[in-house]
């Protein structure tokens, strides 16, 4: 078994620690895995070019992920500075370039509204749908999220007079999807599945089957569920697949709640101050919510809140310096520059 797939996690960690190239501290990159909303991890997610990465890992506990990091740091891989930034060694570029192929496949961003929900509803439907073909209709479910529950009911009388015929649609798709995918991603994904009379393999019963981490089985897992999301929306031999995602958000910009309630006020051409008044919120606040918004609106008013000579100013300092960071950005611009311009700034810069 390869070395790139036996070290799926430590590669992505690896990934993204030397894209951030020391501008963040190590529990950066664990907000970007577990889909922290905070408004710095989905700007670094897209400023470092990761976004791939964000939220592929919701449940991951901290303890976890700090072990697996000093693994890399004791494997001379990684190095980590008195301000906890993590910095790549030779080593660990050279090892890195040897199993990127690997670390294809991640869609995070892009699906991140839409993962956990299409998951639970596919495999509650495959369990459905497979014990009640054969008259069994009385079976523990995999899950017991209620959106999933209802989602699987409604479908399932939908299409009952016509389940063998379903079945046979779904394993179909299920075959031409995974055969995209490696023989040991698409061998594991089988086995996770519950059907008749077959309960899927746990995590950790995976991990020993593969001889593999449970961080790496739990990322396999996803790339299968990625590739499935990815042809459903792209392939119309997928109708079935489809019906998966029906009234989820599939999208890039997956804008915080009170973010929106922002951008509606700012799309009735409120000010700045009038949102301030109206949201009750301190300026701060809605300064986090218009970076949010610049990020995802493609005709969002950059220049209501800084000319072109602010913006060029900032654009030079980042090539000079090589960085984001905003601190350093800040110490070589004039004083009168605001953070608040300097992060509006970095988001056209990288649009």
């Amino acid at each position: 078994m390869g070395g790139g797939v036996r070290m799926l996690f430590q590669g992505i960690l690896m990934d993204c620690f030397q894209k951030i190239n020391q501008e963040r501290t190590s529990s950066s990159v664990y907000n970007l895995l577990i889909g922290k909303k905070a408004i710095q991890t989905i700007q670094d997610a897209r400023f470092y070019h990761i976004a791939d990465y964000y939220g592929i890992y919701p449940g991951l506990a901290k303890d976890d992920y700090r072990i697996q990091l000093n693994q890399l740091i004791e494997l001379d891989y990684l190095r980590e500075d008195n301000e906890k930034k993590i910095q790549i060694t030779k080593k660990g570029k050279s090892w890195l370039a040897s199993c990127k192929t690997n670390l294809d496949g991640f869609a995070g961003a892009k699906y991140a509204n839409v993962m956990e929900t299409f998951k639970q509803r596919l495999l509650l439907f495959i369990q459905t749908i497979t014990n009640t073909s054969k008259k069994q209709y009385l079976f523990i479910p995999i899950s017991d999220n209620h959106e999933a529950e209802q989602f699987v009911k409604g479908f399932y009388k939908q299409y009952k007079q016509r389940s063998k015929e379903v079945l046979q649609q779904l394993y179909k798709e299920l075959e031409k999807a995974l055969s995209g995918l490696t023989d040991l991603e698409a061998s594991m994904f089988v086995d996770r599945i519950t059907s008749y009379y077959s309960y899927g393999s746990s995590l950790q019963q995976l991990s020993q089957d593969y001889q593999l981490s449970i961080q790496d089985c739990f990322l396999i897992l996803q790339k299968g569920f990625y590739r499935l999301l990815r042809v459903q929306e792209h392939d119309n031999d997928y109708l079935m697949l489809k019906h998966f995602t029906k009234n989820l958000y599939i999208s890039d910009t997956p804008l915080s709640q009170t973010a929106q309630h922002t951008l509606r006020l700012l799309q009735k051409k409120h000010s700045f101050k009038e949102i301030v008044q109206i949201r009750r919120l301190k300026a701060n606040t809605i300064q986090d919510h218009l970076v949010e918004i610049a990020m995802h609106e493609m005709e969002f008013p950059f220049f209501d809140y800084l000319n072109s000579t602010i913006y060029e100013e900032i654009k030079e300092v980042v090539h000079s310096k090589q960085s984001y960071r905003l601190k350093e950005i800040k110490n070589n611009v004039n004083p009168d520059i605001s953070y608040f311009q300097i992060r509006l700034a970095l988001v056209l810069y990288n649009k």
